[in-house]
């Protein structure tokens, strides 16, 4: 059997290969972003299994269906029971792989520890600085707009914007990016996602005023 440390590196291995074909803001360097920012909670909290929690966070973007995959369950449990890892620790691997999404993550179900850090990590990578960057990544690689204002936001940064399917990069902060902030599980969380968001306020602020100088 092999130790933890031979079953990150053989998972890293995996995952790199798996997210090589994501755009750069959903690959590898958003994934070693949220294994550091996991442990990090982990250990600020003072709560959770750091091996559970690192695996988690390795894993919980393989299978996404952004990227036309389906099958993330299958593949993690296929490679952790090939590595001989406990299946207690591989059902909680799946269960954060299946549940850490934005709109998963806003249904009412019963959370271990660990999907709420690995989710609370997840999160906060699309947030900040580094959400912006990724958020107009992304934009680009689907070929959206950067943002239309003829089609239903107003410039009031904050409001909420409600819609079931984002029409430019800018409209996707109001139906997902802004309401982020609440949505943190963890003290830490909540701690790192008040700073990130107050800086996408200060961005649309600046990019309202730029689009409609004068007003």
């Amino acid at each position: 059997m092999k130790n933890e440390k031979e079953i990150i590196e053989a998972v890293t291995a995996f995952v790199r290969e798996a997210v090589s074909s994501h755009d750069s803001g959903h690959g590898w360097s958003h994934i070693e972003r949220v294994v550091r920012l996991a442990l990090y909670i982990c250990d600020c909290e003072g709560r959770g299994d750091r091996f559970v929690v690192e695996l988690g966070a390795l894993m919980h973007d393989v299978g996404d269906h952004k990227f036309g995959a389906h099958n993330g369950p299958e593949e993690i449990s296929r490679l952790l029971e090939s590595l001989r890892v406990d299946g207690s620790v591989i059902k909680e691997v799946i269960s954060i792989n299946e549940n850490i999404s934005f709109s998963k993550g806003r249904h009412a179900i019963e959370k271990s520890i660990a999907l709420r850090i690995v989710q609370d990590a997840d999160r906060l990578d699309a947030m900040g600085a580094i959400g912006i960057a990724r958020a107009f990544n992304y934009g680009g690689f689907k070929g959206n707009e950067i943002y239309n204002p003829h089609k239903g936001l107003t410039s009031n940064p904050g409001e909420v914007y409600a819609s079931s399917k984002s029409v430019s990069t800018i409209h996707h902060f109001y139906d997902k990016l802004l309401l982020l902030k609440d949505l943190m599980n963890t003290e830490t969380g909540r701690r790192l996602a008040q700073e990130r968001h107050d800086f996408m306020i200060t961005y649309l602020d600046q990019f309202f005023r730029e689009w409609n100088p004068g007003n």
